[in-house]
């Protein structure tokens, strides 16, 4: 499920994650949470649904949300938001793409305009990328 973006923002490095952490334990239990910013370019914003993170044994799925600052192109037409079903394997460092969803609108809003399946392939987290953000929160949570 989609939601709206949390008004709170969390910065990058050490001193982002400690925040954001202080963030998502004042706010209450994660049912109640939004999406929460995790990382980023000058080209997009990275959220993570935290209402989304549902762990099983040593692995966790979750939603993540690129918002792009531009409009960006696909085949299949313009988009300018895409959400990632993404799974994160705690032990081993490794992640995978489920399905990613892409929008014209900003914030994953609206209807999605086309759906692709990921190709469930395990590559490791890269260090210092947004999947590492992405892949610490969702670990940090589920266990």
């Amino acid at each position: 499920m989609i939601r709206r973006e949390r008004r709170r923002e969390a910065g990058t490095g050490l001193a982002g994650m400690l925040t954001l952490f202080a963030l998502l334990f004042c706010a209450g239990s994660p049912a109640s949470a939004e999406w929460v910013r995790a990382g980023g370019t000058h080209k997009y914003d990275g959220y993570v649904d935290m209402a989304t993170i549902a762990p099983t044994g040593q692995r966790v799925t979750l939603w993540t949300l690129k918002d792009f600052k531009v409009i960006r192109q696909i085949p299949k037409g313009p988009y300018h938001s895409m959400a990632v079903k993404k799974q994160f394997d705690c032990r081993a460092g490794k992640g995978r793409l489920l399905q990613t969803k892409y929008y014209m609108e900003q914030m994953g809003k609206g209807r999605a305009f086309f759906t692709t399946q990921g190709t469930r392939q395990w590559s490791r987290v890269i260090p210092g990328s947004d999947g590492e953000t992405e892949w610490k929160i969702a670990c940090q949570i589920a266990s």
